[in-house]
C-alpha cells in the first residue's frame, strides 16, 4: 500500500489537498536534495550502482527546473537560474566522473538555499 505524503511516503498528493505549482516545486527541490544525499551516501558506501542511480534522478529534476524556466516573464532571474543549474549539472557530471563527493555536496548547498526561498515564498502567501 503506498503511502500519501502527509504520512512520509510517496510525493503524490493526500486525499482532498490541493498542491499549488509551489507545493510541486517545493517537492521538487526537496526530492533532488534527497537524491543527491543518497548519491552522497552509495558513494562514500562504495556502492556504485546506487550512486549513479541517485546521482541521475537528482540530475534529471535539475534539468527539468531549467527546462521550465521562462525567459520571456522573469526578468533577469531566469538567466541566473539558468546559470546557476548549468553550474550544477557539471558539478554532477564532475561528480560521476570523479566519484568526488564534494561536487555533490556543493550542489546540494546551493538547492537548500533555493528551496529556502522557496518555501518563503510559499510563507509570504506568494503562489
Amino acid at each position: 500500500m503506498e503511502r500519501n505524503a502527509a504520512e512520509g511516503g510517496s510525493p503524490a498528493a493526500a486525499e482532498g489537498e490541493v498542491l499549488t505549482q509551489l507545493d510541486i516545486l517545493i517537492r521538487l527541490y526537496e526530492g533532488a536534495i534527497r537524491f543527491l544525499d543518497e548519491a552522497i551516501a552509495a558513494c562514500e558506501a562504495g556502492q556504485v550502482a546506487s550512486f549513479k542511480e541517485r546521482l541521475g534522478r537528482g540530475r534529471r529534476i535539475i534539468e527539468e527546473f531549467r527546462k521550465t524556466l521562462d525567459f520571456e516573464r522573469g526578468g533577469a532571474v531566469p538567466s541566473q537560474l539558468d546559470d546557476l543549474y548549468a553550474f550544477m549539472l557539471d558539478s554532477l557530471a564532475q561528480a560521476e566522473l570523479t566519484h568526488e563527493v564534494p561536487y555533490i555536496q556543493r550542489v546540494v548547498e546551493q538547492l537548500r538555499t533555493l528551496l529556502e526561498g522557496w518555501r518563503g515564498a510559499k510563507t509570504a502567501g506568494i503562489p
